[in-house]
């Protein structure tokens, strides 16, 4: 019969026994699948690579592809809004391979309370590269936090992994202009136009019930903001939207191309 391990024990493992269970991700292993994807981008440079260090589903290569096609970023920095315990994250990678700096937002105390555990033990010399925010962002409070943050102000890429309410807020987000932006849509609405009620009450752990607004309307407001569709992640439910600025160093994706490759 299988055996589970119990949530809280997981989590204590995660948090004190971090080396054992991350080291793959964040030391060589994972140093050496960054250096041969950035070895590959140099021969195949229009080819998005596949690397999962830190993701899942594409998510690490499709942000080394976008990065490489931009003009060099200086001291680049990224905001992760939603977060979890920042190792479970899009942005990472970016962290420990690139040398980011970054804010890392989430609601959950405990998971940004591990997060900032975990950062500020594997890298001592980095404490202050990066902030850890314990906060429900709200489309009323997002926009002044951002502001407000001095990190943030310069931020080259944003990730808004909200679990429903992505769309809201980053149509509230009006201080910043990052170059890249990561936002999770409902790919199940295909694309219909369907933006989600706002909803109020925080999800303290994620559900497998499909949630946020349509891919179709996710496009719509992303041009209306200035970006465009640049890639999206094997499963389709995260779009990578890049400052129309810079969408002539990319293949720019339409809703129908999406659509055609998902068959919706």
């Amino acid at each position: 019969m299988k055996q589970f391990v119990p949530v809280w024990i997981k989590d204590l493992l995660k948090k004190y026994c971090w080396r054992l269970v991350f080291s793959r991700k964040m030391y060589r292993s994972g140093k050496l699948k960054n250096l041969a994807i950035l070895q590959d981008l140099q021969k195949q440079p229009d080819v998005i690579p596949v690397l999962n260090v830190f993701t899942s589903h594409n998510e690490d290569g499709i942000i080394q592809f976008l990065i490489a096609k931009l003009p060099a970023l200086q001291n680049p920095v990224f905001i992760d809004i939603g977060s979890n315990d920042c190792i479970n994250s899009n942005c990472a990678n970016l962290a420990f391979h690139h040398q980011w700096k970054g804010v890392f937002i989430d609601g959950n105390l405990k998971l940004i309370k591990r997060g900032k555990h975990i950062y500020n033990a594997a890298l001592p010399e980095r404490k202050g590269e990066f902030d850890f925010l314990n906060i429900i962002v709200t489309p009323e409070n997002i926009d002044l936090l951002l502001k407000e943050n001095p990190k943030s102000k310069n931020a080259d890429l944003l990730s808004i992994d909200l679990d429903g309410n992505d769309y809201h807020i980053w149509n509230a987000i009006k201080s910043i202009s990052p170059k890249i932006v990561i936002t999770e849509v409902q790919i199940e609405k295909g694309l219909t136009k369907f933006i989600p009620a706002y909803e109020k009450t925080f999800e303290k752990y994620e559900s497998n019930t499909p949630k946020g607004a349509s891919p179709l309307s996710m496009i719509e407001l992303a041009k209306s903001k200035g970006y465009e569709l640049a890639a999206f992640n094997t499963k389709g439910f995260n779009l990578f939207f890049v400052a129309k600025k810079y969408s002539g160093n990319f293949k720019i994706i339409s809703s129908g191309d999406f659509k055609k490759h998902f068959h919706l």
